[in-house]
């Protein structure tokens, strides 16, 4: 994903930080790689993984020449967890599948379907996923809309962590996989919160607005 904005390495670029760096990223590419669903990119989890060697090439070149080593490694942990977080964005902004199984149950239920005339069952779930999912994008902050979409369709990372597929994604697994930092596990915690509290309370709108159309 980053590979469009890759240039060739600066001549006498500080090799031996390059590669100690690289050296010592490595478990947190290959991690960070791991979380990502590669299916939902029609790509192998190897081609995920260069992604995130792309994206640590593309700090390096950029911030080498000004950064101190400490500093420098930082930056990139930093930017390889962000730029996480913007693939998983950008794979929750295509057409998702319904997962009815595995919707969470500490998010109200769905009842708008009430309100769809009798359909085919598969049908019903089609129109009513497109439809709500497009309604929620629209009323969610970017953050909400992507805890709702883990929400929805667990990626693997998570679903390998639950007790069984129809089991409640805790607040603790979501802030691992996203990453969540604060020097308070409370102050992730209550942020988490917030979100899901915005979540119900778009649910609640969305139901009195389909109700109403």
């Amino acid at each position: 994903m980053e590979i469009h904005r890759l240039e060739e390495m600066k001549t006498g670029y500080d090799e031996v930080l390059f590669n100690k760096l690289y050296k010592e990223t490595k478990g947190l590419r290959r991690s960070l790689a791991s979380q990502i669903d590669h299916r939902r990119y029609g790509v192998s989890p190897d081609i995920v993984l260069s992604w995130f060697d792309d994206k640590f090439i593309f700090v390096f070149q950029k911030h080498a020449d000004n950064k101190d080593p400490d500093v420098l490694k930082g930056f990139i942990i930093n930017s390889l967890k962000t730029f996480k977080l913007r693939v998983l964005r950008v794979a929750y902004q295509k057409e998702g599948e319904f997962y009815n199984s595995i919707i969470s149950n500490d998010i109200e239920d769905f009842d708008i379907l009430d309100t769809i005339p009798d359909h085919d069952p598969e049908e019903i779930h089609s129109i009513f996923y497109e439809t709500m999912m497009e309604y929620m994008k629209n009323h969610l902050t970017d953050n909400a809309y992507l805890v709702l979409q883990l929400k929805l369709n667990p990626p693997p990372y998570i679903i390998s962590r639950l007790e069984r597929n129809s089991s409640r994604i805790p607040n603790e697994l979501i802030i691992e996989f996203l990453n969540i930092e604060y020097d308070d596990y409370n102050d992730a915690d209550n942020y988490i919160k917030i979100l899901n509290k915005e979540i119900n309370q778009a649910i609640k709108n969305a139901k009195e607005y389909f109700r109403r159309s």
